[in-house]
């Protein structure tokens, strides 16, 4: 098997049986074939029941992280690096990492020369500034019959809510960080979460501290999949939607994930060049 010297490249999120959302995933490969020419891109899933509906459903196989390393691995590529799409350093991303450090310690002709873990998207603390200036733009716009259009808004009308999925792991701190960061950019612009905290009961708390008539939901998620249409946009009772409706907001939606957002892309391969310059240059 011929050694392949130029990087290969393993995309890692946890997944969306979404078809729309998947799309988003393969727009954030198609930037990463811009930015690392001749370079292999894969997308990979940590999901296995993703993978597997998908499998059954669709007849589509993704990799998880171990196959699509195998693949490259069998295929002759000696620097691979795996990137998080993950938005905070949470289990899903340690598990990953694991399966990096792990690999990354075999030598012979099983292992690989260089194999990097790159960041999530809230690794520092120019992520977090790079983050909110990037979502800034998306505050002026709502998704209408199923595109996002121009719709300015005046933060003495309209709050702005994202909706997280944060986590049980020690990482959701990061969500809280983001929050105060959000608030100390723009006006009127708060951040939740669904498993995490600050939850939808603090979010609703900032809003009706605000003084404002109007609600603005947009997923603070890479891809705008189950999460974002459902337990955000829904019409079930337990949505985000509902809740503030109920509480007598009137509410509109930005349904665009972030990895829309060419910006937040960005953060994101800045930590895979990252990675890329810690390869060893000499075996």
């Amino acid at each position: 098997m011929k050694t392949q010297e130029s990087p290969a490249f393993i995309l890692v999120a946890y997944g969306s049986l979404d078809a729309e959302a998947r799309k988003t995933y393969r727009k954030i490969r198609t930037v990463y074939k811009r930015e690392f020419p001749g370079s292999k891109i894969t997308i990979a899933f940590t999901s296995n029941f993703i993978r597997r509906k998908l499998a059954q459903d669709e007849g589509a196989y993704v990799h998880n992280p171990m196959t699509a390393l195998a693949e490259l691995h069998d295929e002759g590529h000696t620097n691979v690096v795996v990137q998080s799409l993950h938005i905070a350093s949470g289990s899903e991303f340690h598990e990953a990492a694991a399966l990096v450090s792990a690999l990354g310690s075999v030598r012979g002709k099983f292992g690989f020369r260089n194999l990097e873990m790159g960041l999530p998207l809230l690794a520092s603390s120019q992520d977090f500034d790079a983050v909110s200036e990037a979502l800034a733009p998306e505050f002026d716009r709502v998704t209408v019959d199923g595109e996002v259009k121009k719709s300015l808004r005046d933060p003495e009308e309209i709050a702005v809510v994202l909706m997280g999925h944060g986590t049980d792991h020690p990482a959701n701190s990061a969500y809280s960080r983001m929050a105060r960061v959000l608030e100390r950019d723009h006006k009127n612009v708060f951040l939740g979460t669904i498993d995490g905290f600050p939850g939808l009961e603090e979010a609703m708390a900032d809003v009706r501290a605000a003084g404002v008539a109007k609600v603005r939901l947009m997923p603070f998620l890479v891809v705008a999949g189950g999460h974002a249409q459902k337990e955000m946009a829904g019409d079930d009772p337990k949505s985000w939607k509902s809740a503030f409706e109920r509480a007598g907001f009137e509410v509109d939606l930005n349904l665009q994930g972030m990895g829309e957002n060419p910006r937040i892309v960005e953060v994101f391969a800045e930590h895979t060049k990252t990675a890329v310059e810690r390869f060893r240059t000499v075996e």
